[in-house]
């Protein structure tokens, strides 16, 4: 015959009870991170390629553009619009953006970059034109400011001989100025002194006086008067 335990035989010293309460809890809920979009840019955060992962994704470039922080981007470091996050990676001289809704964990970015690091290599087919195209802007740029440059330097140059020139023939014409005012001198006093010749032949037997600063010639003394020199 079976043998039946009552309540008061069941042993308490834990065996056959059934826990409540466990030393190790259950991993914590992680939040879920919805991959959107990838912006590729340049240096410039010029947009040179885009990839969407999701084709319902509300957000585009532009407001990547108004997102970005006033004091420009840094590598995994997350900015913010509502509930999405732009997480930058700087990929040598590009910047591959990624769009998520909710923000990827530290550990979660570091892999993330890892990836498009990798991913980095099969971009060149894709964006060389792109990079090409400005580059080919960025030199035509530099060529005109060359050109800009050489053409200032030529006009200086010019300038600079120009001031010279002007220069030499201020001082020409100061001494041509001298040699036109030492010439009136001479011909006033040449003129004076024909003035005074004429007064004294009309005095009978008179000698002309001779005028201050030219001397007198000893000829004069003979009756043979000279003009001045």
């Amino acid at each position: 015959m079976r043998e039946i335990m009552t309540d008061e035989e069941i042993p308490r010293d834990g065996f056959g009870v059934v826990p409540t309460n466990y030393a190790i809890q259950g991993p914590a809920k992680v939040p879920r991170i919805d991959y959107e979009r990838i912006f590729v840019m340049d240096a410039e955060t010029k947009l040179l390629a885009e990839y969407a992962l999701r084709d319902d994704s509300p957000l585009e470039y532009e407001d990547l553009r108004r997102s970005i922080p006033v004091n420009g981007m840094r590598h995994a470091a997350s900015f913010y619009q509502g509930e999405y996050a732009f997480t930058p990676f700087k990929v040598e001289s590009l910047w591959l953006v990624v769009l998520t809704k909710g923000v990827p964990r530290i550990e979660e970015r570091g892999s993330i970059g890892t990836l498009l690091a990798a991913m980095r290599l099969h971009l060149p087919g894709s964006l060389d034109p792109a990079l090409a195209e400005r580059e080919s802007d960025v030199k035509e740029r530099e060529q005109e400011v060359e050109h800009r440059e050489a053409s200032l330097a030529n006009r200086e140059a010019r300038l600079a001989h120009v001031e010279a020139a002007l220069q030499i023939a201020s001082t020409k014409l100061e001494d041509l100025e001298a040699e036109v005012r030492s010439r009136e001198t001479r011909l006033n006093a040449l003129r004076d002194y024909a003035l005074q010749m004429q007064r004294a032949f009309r005095q009978a037997g008179g000698k002309p006086p001779i005028p201050e600063g030219i001397e007198e010639n000893p000829q004069e003394s003979k009756g043979v008067v000279s003009p001045p020199p």
